[in-house]
């Protein structure tokens, strides 16, 4: 045998070698990836309902934190029309009552006079 026969024994030996170890760590490879396509299509068959879910839970939540302003907003106004009529009511029941005393002030006043008037003539 020449030494370029035995070299090229000893390279069909080496890509033999290669040649098994790669199908070893092939199959192996190979049945990895096909759990991991499976897990996969799993995951995307649970997570299509899940994310319509959660896109309909945040549907309705903004429906209710709308709902929450608006009721807000017409509390808001309610206590406005609530201040304004309590205004309004202590206006109407002051005014007169300061006037009903000015004017018992003032009647005293001159009841007084008169009376002194008559002290003085009789």
């Amino acid at each position: 045998m020449t030494p370029l026969e035995i070299v090229g024994i000893v390279a069909i030996i080496l890509i033999s070698a290669f040649a098994i170890a790669a199908i070893i760590i092939a199959i192996p490879l190979f049945k990895l990836i096909n759990k991991i396509k499976y897990l996969v299509e799993k995951l995307n068959e649970s997570l299509v309902p899940t994310t319509e879910k959660l896109k309909e839970t945040i549907t309705n939540l903004n429906t209710e934190v709308s709902s929450i302003v608006d009721l807000t907003q017409s509390i808001s106004s309610i206590v406005e029309q609530l201040e304004k009529i309590i205004r309004l009511a202590r206006v109407l029941l002051t005014s007169p009552i300061i006037k009903i005393i000015s004017t018992s002030a003032a009647f005293v006043s001159s009841l007084k006079d008169v009376v002194a008037k008559k002290n003085e003539e009789g």
